[in-house]
């Protein structure tokens, strides 16, 4: 099965440190994942993708994740680099249900990297659906 992709609209908080984001299931931004609820995948699929939508203000440089319950460490598996195209992908396991917490990575968009901008933590989580 082919990888599930949302769709997420960011822009800086008030104090511009954090990037506050908004997720969609569709690329025009109008089927909004309810606030709070997982990112959900089927359990086939390889790896859960987030496009950005057009934000003038900021960039999506990569994500950064782990399976929530297993210790809090940072390898080369759980981080990610965007692609070109202002897409990350989130890879899943195929064998067995998890939940993975994700934190996106923005910086702005004015060519070099001034600051970065970590996202709030949305979750990824496979089903049997």
């Amino acid at each position: 099965m082919a990888s599930t992709t949302y769709y997420v609209k960011a822009s800086l908080d008030a104090a511009q440190k954090f990037a506050v984001c908004q997720y969609f299931k569709n690329a025009d931004g109008t089927d909004p994942v309810p606030d709070g609820e997982a990112l959900t995948i089927s359990k086939t699929a390889p790896s859960c993708t987030v496009n950005l939508i057009q934000s003038p203000e900021l960039l999506l440089i990569g994500v950064v994740y782990k399976t929530l319950g297993n210790e809090p460490v940072l390898t080369a598996g759980n981080f990610q680099p965007a692609s070109n195209d202002n897409s990350v992908e989130v890879r899943m396991p195929t064998d067995k249900i998890v939940s993975k917490g994700v934190v996106l990575m923005f910086s702005n968009s004015g060519g070099a990297v001034e600051s970065l901008y970590p996202s709030d933590d949305p979750v990824i989580k496979n089903t049997e659906e």
